[in-house]
């Protein structure tokens, strides 16, 4: 690493220099504290007895410490200008015990036996770690490898995790993190992680990481202050605290964009990972993630600079926007909250639906190719109710069944976060288990029928392809839509019904049923089509839908 670029904002390699390092004997310690007076360090391999640091003309502090060894734990001490003195975790830590304010001297190395790799069609399936395993009964490389082979058997193409960096408060969900390049200890040790990761790719499943740079945990041992000044975030007040009292990053400041970028070549390069998303852009965006108080034009150039920096290691760069993202920064894909209005409509009242007909028209009838519609983690707690759980009556299942019908006929690749493809009706928590594996009936009809649902997704171009063209049709109907979706000579038809009422309709074409949510083996009427010729009638039963191949 050069550290003057590093120090000028130009470095994506910091973490090959700074932190712990192997040495022939011993660890070299690294630590940048530009404004600090002095630094020690104290830990396990020195009884915990101050040791101090040679300093450079750079701001970099540094040690040789032959007695260091792995699972070793320390702390710098840094004292400023005014001569006084805090302690500090190391920011560039592998690990991390939150309970004790340490750092700990690892030897994560892996060798991967498989290269990453590239999915078409894309359909995430997204994760929060932390609540699998809360399963006690299985260790957490089992989880691990029940939900490959879970994802697998669903048709999903990548995983998606929430933030796995180390974290304090387990209610954020890991968003605002105390360690950026740390995995986090509660789950498990990284080699292990990265032994999932080499056997997803073996089985051609690609995996994204979430990475929150909006905010970072306001904790004293973290970089807040960092050696008696603010390295990392705003100097000034009334923009040094989010909302939520974390702390912003200042990307105006070279040692915050250095930070970052080293950060994300880090997941990257080291757990060889298919895709980084930006978590919560709009808090990077907008000042404060507030729309009213304008963009962040620094914040802007940061972001640009970061997608440049995630293709250059060959991987995807996607992003998540609280609300509905119309920017063009360069990512490869974006979810956003496009389908949120669909989850609202389908609280309503079945007869009341009909009066947002101009809403699904425009969801149905946008070009999403570098979108990521789906229902996330949010989707599944928000109004303390899972997906399944907010539709309106008493036939949720039907309901769902239709919803993801159309969700998986838009222009757009897919997401969903664990448990919507079984029907939870459980309310997401991060403290509590979903199982995924002892389905009762109604959700073991479900999962089928999202399974087949999900493959025809990913078999016909005419779903998938991004160049694929949608043309609605003009049909008589309360809450009832008719559309072609098509590629070069493959044409699909699909017909959603968002109300209670049944309706037989005149084919335009002659056509071939591939799905119907009506299916008896989905627990459904029966009433299904098969093969229709030109001018009969297609039937649609209430709340039902299906996806014809167009002969």
């Amino acid at each position: 690493m050069d550290t003057r670029e590093y120090l000028q904002g130009l470095s994506s390699d910091g973490y090959k220099f700074f932190g712990s390092h192997k040495k022939d004997k011993g660890y070299i310690f690294r630590i940048l504290a530009p404004n600090a007076k002095e630094v020690h360090i104290i830990g396990d391999f020195n009884d915990w007895q101050e040791s101090k640091l040679r300093s450079y003309s750079t701001g970099v502090f540094s040690i040789n410490i032959k007695n260091a060894k792995v699972k070793d734990r320390y702390q710098y001490i840094i004292t400023d200008k005014n001569g006084q003195k805090f302690k500090k975790i190391d920011p560039f830590s592998r690990k991390i015990l939150i309970n004790e304010n340490s750092s700990v001297v690892t030897d994560d190395s892996y060798k991967f036996n498989n290269k990453k790799t590239k999915i078409s069609p894309t359909n995430i399936y997204q994760v929060h770690l932390g609540s699998l395993f809360k399963d006690d009964s299985k260790d957490k490389n089992q989880i691990l490898d029940d939900l490959l082979e879970h994802v697998i058997a669903n048709n999903f193409t990548y995983i998606k995790f929430l933030p796995v960096t180390e974290y304090k408060n387990y209610k954020s969900y890991g968003f605002n993190s105390i360690g950026l390049f740390a995995f986090t200890n509660r789950y498990g040790e990284s080699k292990d992680f990265k032994k999932f990761i080499d056997n997803c790719h073996k089985n051609k499943i690609g995996i994204i990481l979430d990475l929150d740079f909006s905010q970072f945990d306001p904790d004293s041992y973290y970089l807040n202050d960092f050696d008696g000044t603010r390295l990392y975030n705003y100097d000034y007040d009334d923009i040094n605290y989010t909302y939520h009292n974390t702390i912003n990053f200042d990307p105006e400041k070279n040692l915050t964009k250095s930070y970052l970028k080293s950060c994300i070549s880090f997941w990257i390069n080291e757990f060889n990972v298919d895709g980084i998303e930006l978590s919560n852009i709009d808090s990077m965006i907008y000042w404060q993630g507030d729309f009213s108080r304008g963009v962040n034009d620094k914040f802007m150039d940061l972001i640009r600079e970061l997608i440049d920096l995630i293709h250059a290691n060959k991987s995807l760069a996607l992003s998540s926007f609280n609300g509905n993202y119309d920017f063009d920064l360069g990512f490869d894909y974006v979810y956003d909250y496009s389908l949120r209005p669909l989850i609202r409509i389908n609280q309503k009242q079945p007869f009341e639906r009909n009066h947002y007909k101009k809403d699904i028209g425009k969801i149905i009838n946008a070009n999403n190719s570098n979108k990521i519609l789906g229902f996330s983690y949010i989707d599944s707690f928000l109004d303390e109710a899972s997906l399944a759980m907010k539709m309106y009556g008493s036939e949720k299942s039907k309901q769902m069944k239709t919803i993801f019908t159309l969700f998986y006929s838009l222009n757009s690749s897919k997401m969903l976060f664990m448990g919507d493809e079984i029907l939870s009706n459980q309310t997401f928590s991060v403290y509590e288990n979903i199982d995924m594996h002892e389905l009762d009936k109604n959700q073991g009809t479900f999962n089928k029928f999202y399974k087949d649902l999900s493959k025809i997704y990913l078999n016909y171009k005419a779903l998938n392809d991004e160049k694929s063209k949608t043309t609605i049709l003009d049909i008589e109907g309360y809450s009832l839509y008719a559309f072609v979706r098509e590629f070069e000579d493959e044409k699909l038809l699909v017909i959603i019904n968002l109300t209670d009422i049944d309706y037989s309709i005149k084919s335009p074409y002659k056509i071939k049923e591939l799905i119907n949510s009506e299916d008896i083996s989905y627990e459904g009427s029966g009433n299904i089509n098969g093969n229709i010729e030109k001018n009969e009638k297609i039937y649609i039963s209430p709340h039902g839908s299906a996806i014809f191949k167009i002969l």
